[in-house]
């Protein structure tokens, strides 16, 4: 019975401290970070492209929305017309890192990471790279600022 109970004990002791102690639910900052990210569409008002190429836009301008299950759009959309989305194409997003400041965006016209430079309600900063800025701190990178607008829900 000994030889039984010590190996059976020895595979339990090694199962439970191998587990990470992560639930699977987000903890409360990343909680916060997915609503405020998800819960409005994005419009781009500022992009510093490098190289002194720098663009704001007042009107016209390209829409970025995040959707909880991971999947997005974006569009040449309007600040002032709602309902203006032209050339919507999709793409698929995930957070990289544990504490969610870096985005990984891929689809059918959006490759790229974003490294989350300020996030507030109201407000996105990011630089895009093509690279994990993580990894690859020192590349070539975009700046790009958003405005929230709220979705009307239908």
């Amino acid at each position: 019975m000994k030889s039984v109970v010590i190996p059976v004990f020895a595979c339990m002791l090694a199962v439970l401290s191998s587990c990470e102690g992560r639930s699977g639910y987000l903890d409360e900052g990343q909680q916060t970070t997915v609503t405020m990210l998800t819960d409005v569409e994005w419009l781009m008002s500022y992009a510093d492209y490098g190289y002194g190429s720098v663009e704001t836009y007042d009107d016209e301008t390209r829409i970025y929305k995040f959707d909880k299950t991971g999947k997005g759009w974006f569009a040449s959309g309007s600040f002032t017309d709602i309902s203006k989305k032209d050339d919507v194409s999709y793409y698929q997003w995930t957070f990289t890192t544990e504490n969610f400041v870096v985005i990984y965006m891929t689809g059918h016209s959006v490759e790229g990471y974003w490294y989350i430079e300020k996030l507030t309600p109201n407000e996105l900063w990011v630089q895009w790279t093509q690279q994990d800025p993580v990894l690859h701190p020192n590349q070539d990178k975009d700046i790009y600022k958003f405005k929230a607008r709220k979705v009307i829900k239908q």
